[in-house]
């Protein structure tokens, strides 16, 4: 099995292999249209706008019936009117997602500010393979081939991020 990873900006990127197609993230930050375009399911990993574009992810799925959107309960709830094609996730389950395997890990967004409540963050690992975690820094008890690292956000602090990958 060969997959393809394509990025559209900030952490939006999709897998792809042969006519499996699935988007992890597609935020206000990203090319949203054209990451959603062709896809059967999206992983959204929290509810922050650079990781969901609420209003096109919406918009997509109402084109597309098909296509489901596996979130945490907090994205869930940003979209009311789509929730027979929302799967709600949480750590430590496994799913078929776009005819991929997907486990989920971690839980809690990365501390920001000590005034900031955290979040709930789900990160996805697809095909015991790619790991894309979010704005989380939990590493997974499992081996990453591919870690699609968080390098660059208001939170992050370069030490921590390093050492997150080595981790990894």
């Amino acid at each position: 099995m060969t997959l393809e990873l394509t990025k559209f900006g900030h952490s939006c990127v999709r897998i792809a292999d042969g006519d499996r197609r699935l988007v992890l993230d597609p935020g206000g930050f990203s090319q949203t249209d054209a990451a959603l375009d062709g896809v059967d399911d999206v992983l959204i990993t929290h509810e922050h706008t650079d990781h969901i574009d609420v209003e096109r992810v919406a918009g997509a799925a109402t084109r597309n019936p098909r296509l489901r959107i596996w979130a945490p309960a907090p994205v869930a709830a940003l979209l009311p009117q789509l929730q027979d094609q929302i799967v709600v996730v949480a750590p430590g389950q496994q799913h078929e997602v776009a005819g991929f395997a997907v486990r989920t890990f971690g839980g809690q967004h990365a501390l920001i500010h000590p005034s900031i409540p955290v979040i709930a963050n789900v990160g996805f690992l697809v095909e015991e393979c790619v790991y894309h975690p979010g704005d989380s820094l939990f590493v997974p008890p499992v081996p990453v081939r591919t870690l699609l690292l968080p390098i660059h956000a208001p939170w992050n602090k370069g030490a921590e991020v390093i050492d997150f990958a080595i981790s990894v």
